[in-house]
């Protein structure tokens, strides 16, 4: 029932507001599409993109009554491996295709909804990283935080994202585990 989808965005932007915040990092839009997920599988709405999208959207225009502004998360989607990015750096597997029609799905239809901003997770994205740039070897696939392909062509070209981005937590060994942090924060902001 969407309805307590709506219900619970209330609450938190009353919450959040009250806490003295006016950002809140979520609704969270991952899929469970692998129940044994460890860091979603507890914390998403579920596996269908089109109810994951009317509850996400749902919540969104709840805490949106009490002025907050929203970090949707964790682009470009986990749930689909068994990794956790807080210490491993995870995997979306999907097909351009697959992931089309459903985190793009939910994706959009946020962006489309009015979302102000989004965390990008320690996620690889290889079928997406690959379709923007042919050449890449299996060996250099990054996490989309520092992904120019996955935030710049994926996400403000072809999906018309022009919100804020601000990256999951940066010491998450999901990212520090492909390189030394004081180089891979400069890395994600000329990613996009």
């Amino acid at each position: 029932d969407s309805s307590y989808a709506y219900k619970m965005g209330q609450i938190c932007g009353k919450e959040t507001r009250a806490m003295g915040s006016n950002w809140a990092f979520a609704p969270i839009v991952d899929l469970t599409l692998n129940w044994r997920n460890p860091a979603i599988s507890t914390r998403a709405f579920g596996k269908d993109p089109d109810l994951v999208l009317e509850f996400a959207k749902e919540y969104f225009r709840g805490i949106s009554e009490s002025g907050l502004v929203c970090a949707m998360k964790h682009f470009p989607g986990d749930g689909v491996d068994e990794r956790d990015p807080h210490v491993a750096t995870s995997i979306n597997s999907l097909s351009c295709d697959e992931w089309d029609a459903t985190y793009g799905k939910v994706y959009r239809g946020m962006i489309d909804a009015g979302v102000q901003s989004l965390m990008t997770g320690h996620i690889m994205l290889p079928a997406y990283q690959k379709k923007y740039n042919p050449s890449i070897k299996d060996d250099e696939y990054l996490p989309a935080t520092v992904s120019k392909e996955i935030l710049t062509d994926l996400l403000r070209i072809q999906l018309g994202f022009n919100g804020l981005i601000v990256t999951d937590a940066s010491h998450m060994i999901g990212l520090t585990g492909r390189g030394k942090r004081s180089e891979l924060v400069p890395q994600a902001i000329m990613a996009g």
